[in-house]
């Protein structure tokens, strides 16, 4: 890459996010290798909508970052990742360097109650890269070796481009909440919001088979992508007759999957407002609602009836992160081309330009779905 050009092999320019909306390219030293784990050269990692609340200053990160014993002035965020194996510690076994793989982020116990449980995702003691430590938005990343060991590292063929591959991650965390859900082929599937995630959730409905897709979005970009993507029918949230669509594309019967992938409390208000009824209108007996995003800072807070959740037999899960598992199975889908998250990928920047990255994501109109950053252009 002509950037490592004139730089020591023991320094890396990486992007250091030292304030709200204040991310600065500065050579940092370069990660050492862990004994029982990797360096990544990071090759490709996207902008997600949790860097976008740590940029704004809406996501805290507690404590410091240290890349090569040397304290950053801020923090190293970017947790969609994928590249090539730089280095590989003494004590590995299975992966070398050379390799081109990616990277699910999450660093769990493996020993707390949640984790023995089966969920990982919500470990007394999480993190992950990009948060706790340092992450993707950088040329090199050091990867501990738990992630090794718990499946969360995966290999990527000659023929997907890194770019392609970092979308591993965001799909996982949709497996997770499909998943959890339980979409098949006999459900009429809701979607609240069409930035990326509420896209792949529409591609991975798609894919499920689900018997109808509708995306509310009020962006008309959004809107018309989600229909070149799968949905069967889009519905301006903001219009006059948005409640009627949205009960006549059920024929009055309700959704019975609707997934809340959208950073605003008020969307999420609105599908659990009664009819005179006492019912949720937009919600079949027995319908499973997903809180699938994080949302800004505020009043988060909503009203629910007990009442009619249990006459309706109603369900309400939250799904955060992803495990190595939904890791590996949104790999496949997207080596295999079962899914296709090309036409989700609308710019693609040097790390040079990472503030520009940031600001096309914010940018209104949002035109934009996702932003890769490629730190290491032949990674």
């Amino acid at each position: 890459m002509a950037g490592n050009q004139g730089r020591s092999r023991t320094r890396m320019l990486a992007a250091v996010l030292v304030g709200p909306e204040r991310i600065e390219t500065r050579e940092v030293p370069r990660p050492t290798c862990p004994v029982d784990g990797l360096v990544l050269k990071v090759g490709a990692c996207g902008i997600c909508g949790s860097d976008v609340r740590a940029f704004r200053g809406h996501k805290a990160i507690h404590g410091v970052h240290e890349v090569g014993g040397e304290v950053l002035p801020g923090h190293i965020v970017g947790h969609e990742m994928a590249g090539v194996v730089e280095a590989v510690g003494p004590a590995v076994s299975g992966f070398r360097a050379g390799d081109r793989i990616t990277v699910a982020p999450s660093l769990t116990c493996g020993t707390c109650d949640a984790c023995r449980r089966g969920q990982s995702t919500v470990c007394r003691t999480y993190g992950a890269l990009g948060w706790r430590l340092p992450g993707g938005f950088a040329e090199y990343v050091a990867v501990p070796g738990r992630l090794l060991t718990d499946g969360s590292i995966n290999h990527i063929p000659a023929t997907v481009p890194s770019w392609k591959a970092s979308l591993a991650e965001p799909l996982a965390c949709a497996v997770h909440g499909q998943s959890a859900l339980r979409v098949g082929s006999e459900d009429s599937v809701l979607i609240v919001g069409g930035g990326p995630m509420g896209s792949l959730n529409v591609l991975l409905a798609k894919h499920r088979g689900a018997a109808s897709i509708v995306l509310a979005d009020p962006n008309e970009c959004r809107r018309k992508l989600a229909v070149a993507l799968g949905a069967d029918l889009t519905v301006d949230p903001r219009g006059p007759d948005a409640a009627t669509a949205l009960r006549d594309a059920t024929e009055g019967k309700g959704f019975s999957a609707v997934i809340l992938a959208v950073s605003s409390i008020s969307p999420i208000r609105d599908i659990f407002t009664l009819s005179q009824e006492g019912a949720y209108p937009f919600l079949a007996p027995g319908g499973r609602v997903n809180l699938f995003s994080g949302l800004d800072p505020g009043d988060t807070s909503f009203a629910l009836d007990a009442r009619v959740f249990f006459y309706q037999g109603l369900s309400l899960v939250g799904t955060v992160n992803s495990t190595p598992q939904h890791n590996r199975e949104a790999l496949g889908l997207i080596v295999s081309g079962a899914v296709d998250v090309d036409p989700l990928v609308t710019a693609r920047l040097p790390l040079s330009q990472i503030q520009e990255g940031f600001r096309l994501v914010m940018s209104r109109p949002r035109i934009h779905q996702k932003v890769i950053i490629e730190p290491v252009a032949d990674a």
